[in-house]
């Protein structure tokens, strides 16, 4: 048994040619937007995501002010008003 005859197709002379402005939708070429966090915000953010590491969550904040709650093989988005009830939902040591 031989191998296939494998060959790559050409594009004829004269053909139109696809342009892709892949370049111009990709969300890697826009400059991330720099939110300066308040004192406040930066203590409660930390606050949250050590909360959540007594309980086993990994806790991110998302660009877009959401956050990613993360356990096992899980993860939920909630927003910024919902984190703290969520929080308490999950249980584990509760001050």
């Amino acid at each position: 048994m031989t191998a296939p005859d494998v060959q790559t197709p050409q594009v004829p002379a004269g053909a139109p040619t696809e342009t892709h402005d892949n370049e111009l939708r990709d969300c890697a070429s826009f400059e991330p937007v720099a939110q300066p966090m308040s004192h406040y915000a930066t203590k409660r953010q930390a606050r949250l995501q050590a909360e959540a590491a007594l309980r086993g969550v990994a806790l991110h904040r998302l660009a877009d002010g959401r956050w990613l709650a993360c356990r096992w093989d899980l993860s939920k988005e909630l927003a910024d008003t919902e984190i703290e009830a969520w929080l308490q939902r999950v249980g584990g040591r509760n001050d």
